[in-house]
């Protein structure tokens, strides 16, 4: 009898690791990619070093936390064209508040965006939950209308903000630098936050549960609609954390940047990162290298000699490749269920 327990405790360790790597292993297999194609690009150009890496990192930013708060909306059933919009408002208001203002009076002022992000993110949300028309149909129309907010409070490109706050996100005053750990160290604070928020607590459960099925969630007495309101509020904070960061790193703000391509971009980014668009499944883990392989796949076609429509069409193979493997094992998944 006591012969089997060796071999039963074997059997429960495999069986405890498939299940771990059945949920992690898209998460890590994404990971790997992104440091792969480091090490690719590593041996594309003449030297490579901090300021490579730095500038991997820090440019970065501003695609993974707007891919971060279309994550969260998309988890909780929802889609939200209008995060690039949200992005640019943040941007140029950030960068006409800021110019002149002391590094303190910069880092109240990027709260206040912050928080104003996540309000006016929410009544969109609320608008969705009351009128019943698709997500899809009111964020398209947020997106015009955030849009023309920015060109409102910015016409043309300008504005600035302090150099101790360009320091936050790029490591440097000047915005230029061969420093990523305070952008790192940024991200990884935000996103392990909203991670341990989402996987831990009830609220933040509620948001895959409404996601998955909302008849059910209801059922279970979950608030969909109050769900939903609350991750479009948490996506607009991301969003204007992104706007910050784009205003941190260019120095200024432009109310001319075309927020419909940041969108799509950070559809395209969940997508890699394993986030279903049906809801209910992902992790923004997995979100934060997909963002900056997107980002850095433009640098590795370049230097391998690929002209920009090339790069855009490969670009838009990955996309399709990775969507239809997604929905193969979101098949398989069901079939199996």
């Amino acid at each position: 009898m006591t012969s089997l327990a060796p071999d039963a405790l074997a059997a429960g360790t495999q069986a405890a690791w498939r299940r771990w790597l059945r949920r992690h292993g898209w998460t890590v297999g994404v990971w790997i990619l992104l440091f792969g194609l480091i090490a690719y690009y590593s041996t594309l150009i003449p030297r490579f070093g901090a300021f490579q890496v730095a500038s991997i990192v820090n440019n970065g930013t501003p695609l993974v936390f707007l891919a971060v708060a279309q994550a969260i909306i998309v988890i909780a059933g929802g889609i939200d064209l209008g995060v690039g919009g949200m992005l640019v408002l943040s941007s140029v208001t950030a960068a006409q508040l800021m110019e002149g203002q002391a590094f303190g009076v910069t880092v109240i002022l990027a709260v206040l965006i912050v928080l104003g992000a996540a309000l006016l993110n929410s009544g969109v949300g609320w608008i969705i939950t009351a009128s019943k028309v698709p997500d899809i149909v009111i964020t398209l129309g947020s997106l015009y209308v955030f849009q023309g907010m920015a060109l409102a409070v910015l016409p043309n490109p300008g504005g600035g903000t302090s150099e101790g706050f360009r320091w936050i996100f790029t490591g440097s005053t000047r915005g230029i630098g061969s420093n990523p750990w305070p952008a790192a160290v940024m991200m990884a604070v935000a996103v392990f936050a909203v991670a341990w928020w989402m996987g831990k607590t009830r609220s933040g459960l509620s948001l895959y549960a409404a996601g998955s099925d909302r008849t059910a969630s209801y059922l279970s007495g979950i608030n969909a609609d109050r769900v939903k309101i609350t991750a479009y509020a948490i996506g607009g904070a991301f969003a204007a954390m992104a706007g910050l960061a784009t205003t941190a790193i260019a120095g200024r703000g432009n109310a001319t940047t075309v927020g419909g391509n940041l969108t799509l971009n950070s559809v395209a980014a969940i997508v890699l990162g394993g986030v279903a668009l049906t809801g209910g499944i992902g992790s923004v883990i997995a979100v934060v290298p997909a963002g900056i392989i997107l980002f850095f796949l433009n640098p590795i076609l370049t230097a391998m000699g690929v002209d920009p429509h090339g790069a855009q069409v490969i670009q838009g193979v990955l996309i399709v490749f990775v969507m239809a493997v997604t929905g193969l094992i979101e098949w398989r998944r069901r079939r199996q269920a």
